[in-house]
């Protein structure tokens, strides 16, 4: 080997040696990057112009209605009014979690009386999440709009009260005033973007439905990889401001919140199984779900949240997640 010293790396601008701190933490590098990777800086999918009418819009393993006895009969149109009526279902319940559970803990998030980061990466941060979000009703919207046109399925809509993590968020606050009701609806929306992810993940990897209904999906679940990030940085800064009382509370909210997104919803598959022609009530579709197994927890994202919040061993157990979950960072 050479024995002539290897120089320090040297920066733009000839400063040599590591880039300063504020460069390295997480929420400034993506704010940085925001302009190259979000969705809403990206033309705009031709959703219309790409429509394939002979492909379905949603897969059918998604869809709990296509279990039950009732749907053998289905003929194969019935059958594909009930796929794109799952898509529309698909685009409501998004829009409804951004609306009433997200978007309004990013909010509360930039409020001086939180105790959360006030940098201006974590400004920033939020209020790139806040368009995002927008961004991803607007596309939730513009799809389902040509699928209830092609489909002619104009009159489906679906109550935003009806999604079981909406009504539980709202159950959960309802007797809560002041800085309980803050850690709340923060706390339920870490649990929406630590999770809806591996949901994205689910759909933006089905190639065999419609391709824009699956590249809609993947551009959301790219701008959701950040999300995750900007709260869990916040959500640190956070919780080492609490009092024990109120750590208490968020971590008891927080798993609530984890627990109320992989709750099965009920009432609005009523409604899509009615665009079939098939009957079904909502105790039906509990007793069905009752004897299924949970879902299978997507827990990368949960042991990256419960590590840096030093919460691996108090709420592992209780989430179900794996005895070794990834060192806390320093």
């Amino acid at each position: 080997m050479s024995s002539t010293p290897v120089s320090a790396p040297v920066a733009p601008g000839g400063r040599s040696g590591p880039p300063p701190a504020f460069e390295r933490d997480l929420l400034h590098q993506l704010t940085r990057r925001w302009g190259k990777r979000v969705a809403v800086k990206k033309d705009e999918l031709d959703l219309d112009g790409h429509f394939a009418p002979e492909l379905p819009d949603f897969p059918d393993h998604l869809v709990p209605l296509l279990t039950l006895p009732g749907a053998a009969p289905l003929d194969a149109e019935a059958r594909g009014r009930i796929l794109s009526a799952s898509w529309i279902a698909y685009n409501a319940k998004t829009t409804a979690i951004e609306d009433e559970v997200i978007l309004p803990a990013c909010r509360l998030l930039l409020q001086d009386r939180i105790p959360v980061r006030k940098d201006e990466a974590a400004v920033v941060a939020l209020h790139q999440t806040i368009i995002d979000e927008h961004y991803h009703i607007l596309m939730c919207q513009n799809a389902a709009s040509v699928t209830r046109r092609r489909r002619e399925l104009a009159d489906l809509a679906f109550d935003p009260q009806g999604w079981s993590v909406v009504r539980a968020l709202e159950e959960r606050r309802r007797e809560l005033t002041g800085p309980a009701r803050d850690l709340v609806e923060i706390a339920f929306a870490l649990a929406a973007e630590t999770t809806i992810n591996a949901f994205l993940s689910t759909i933006s990897t089905e190639f065999g439905i419609q391709p824009m209904n699956r590249l809609t999906v993947d551009l959301h679940r790219r701008d959701e990889s950040g999300h995750a990030v900007v709260f869990r940085e916040l959500a640190v800064s956070l919780y080492g401001a609490l009092s024990p009382d109120e750590r208490e509370l968020f971590k008891d909210a927080l798993v609530q919140g984890l627990d109320a997104f992989r709750a099965p919803d009920f009432d609005p598959w009523v409604g899509v199984a009615a665009t079939g022609g098939m009957a079904v009530t909502a105790d039906e579709l509990r007793d069905a779900a009752a004897g299924r197994p949970a879902a299978p927890r997507d827990t990368g994202p949960l042991q990256s949240l419960l590590a840096d919040l030093g919460l691996s061993e108090d709420l592992g157990p209780a989430l179900a997640i794996p005895a070794t979950t990834p060192a806390r960072r320093s």
